[in-house]
């Protein structure tokens, strides 16, 4: 029988040590650069009643549900723009506002198994009138977290939810199609998008969707785009994107990709929708977009932001050396006459900005073994209140 009191749950994880000195590390420092744009920190609970990430009363799969003692059913935080609309909702906060947060997220995986089911997850809600402003200005932070973290091999994708919808409206497609399609490009199933594409549509309009979903590219990729485009409705939401595209450029925001293949976690996306990846990596680091999630709540705002995962983040980090936590670490050991002098003496110390671990062992060779075994740099050994430090 399993002894379930050495084990994890699948999908979570022990953090220490080194892994969660610089999580914290990155974590204050997104949450510094949100603070100097003017975002307002916000900390909703950790449980929600379902309702709050319930789609239309049907609750969706990958929630963690629980039942409380008034048999109320609650879910662990899955969505924190949810969780903010319902706030603002419950708060009668007026637009514009602006919140940024970091908190455990919890969610069963869609597609795969053996992922993480919590993710520590940062990021910013701007709740105001929909305008291009807005929309540049959630992909201009983004990079600028990215930037300040020292990260500089990143690529930024962007699409919009709004191009296909208008896109599909071009091509006469009926709901049940469309469902099918969006499932396709969820789980980029391109064998069958292929197959659905090619029986249901012109040729022309056929190659022009499934390139679409194939290739992404810079200014000259959707300059041919709106060429393609010409008498579409979809061709406004391209033009909208190169305005987009450019006036990032002009801010100095570099590695801009246009990619319609993008499909966002959240099913509440109304207009761009953007995913960040840094070198090397399949997932990415920051995911969003404009969202109409307000409207669940009863309100009719608009709302564009982006959450990080500050776990994912945090691996490349630590693997890429990007940030090398240098604080000295002393190991005190005394003898029982000198341990109130210690204690004085070590808070001089910490005074410095070193730490100092009074940890009782038995004897100096332990201290010495459990000292080069953690990474401590000095021994400050006690006798008769007075000390010598030993290097390790």
């Amino acid at each position: 029988m399993k002894n379930y009191k050495l084990h994890t749950s699948e999908g979570f994880k022990d953090s220490y040590g080194k892994e969660i000195l610089i999580q914290k590390e990155i974590e204050n420092s997104i949450l510094d650069c949100f603070k100097l744009y003017g975002f307002e920190y916000i900390k909703t609970p950790g449980v929600e009643y379902i309702d709050v990430y319930s789609d239309n009363g049907i609750q969706k799969p990958d929630l963690y549900n629980l039942i409380n003692h008034q048999g109320e059913v609650l879910a662990l935080c899955n969505d924190m723009t949810a969780s903010i609309a319902r706030f603002v909702a419950a708060n009668n906060i007026k637009s514009p506002a602006k919140y940024c947060y970091s908190a455990d997220t919890f969610r069963y995986p869609r597609l795969y198994q053996g992922k993480s089911h919590q993710f520590l997850q940062a990021g910013i809600e701007i709740i105001e009138e929909e305008s291009k402003n807005s929309d540049v200005e959630a992909i201009y932070i983004a990079s600028k977290v990215l930037d300040k973290l020292n990260i500089k091999n990143y690529s930024i994708h962007i699409g919009s939810s709004r191009f296909l919808e208008l896109l599909f409206e071009d091509f006469k497609l009926n709901e049940n199609l469309k469902k099918e399609i969006y499932e396709d490009i969820e789980h980029k199933d391109y064998v069958s998008l292929n197959e659905i594409l090619k029986n249901n549509l012109k040729e022309n309009d056929y190659k022009l969707l499934f390139n679409l979903m194939l290739k992404g590219g810079k200014l000259r990729f959707i300059e041919k785009l709106i060429k393609d485009l010409d008498g579409f409705k979809a061709i406004d939401e391209a033009l909208y994107l190169k305005n987009i595209y450019n006036t990032l450029k002009e801010l100095g925001v570099e590695n801009i990709i246009f990619d319609f293949s993008i499909y966002p976690y959240a099913t509440y996306y109304t207009g761009i929708i953007f995913d960040i990846y840094l070198e090397n990596t399949s997932k990415s680091i920051i995911s969003g977009g404009r969202c109409n999630v307000f409207k669940s709540f009863g309100l009719d705002y608009s709302d564009i932001g982006f959450g990080l995962d500050v776990n994912l983040l945090t691996n490349y980090v630590i693997e890429n050396n990007l940030i090398d936590i240098k604080q000295e670490k002393y190991l005190s050991f005394s003898d029982d006459e000198s341990y109130i002098f210690s204690l004085k003496t070590n808070d001089s110390f910490r005074a410095q900005g070193i730490i100092v671990n009074d940890l009782r062992l038995k004897n100096l060779e332990d201290v010495k073994k459990y000292a080069k075994d953690y990474g401590y740099s000095k021994i400050i050994l006690y006798c008769n209140n007075s000390f010598k430090l030993l290097e390790v």
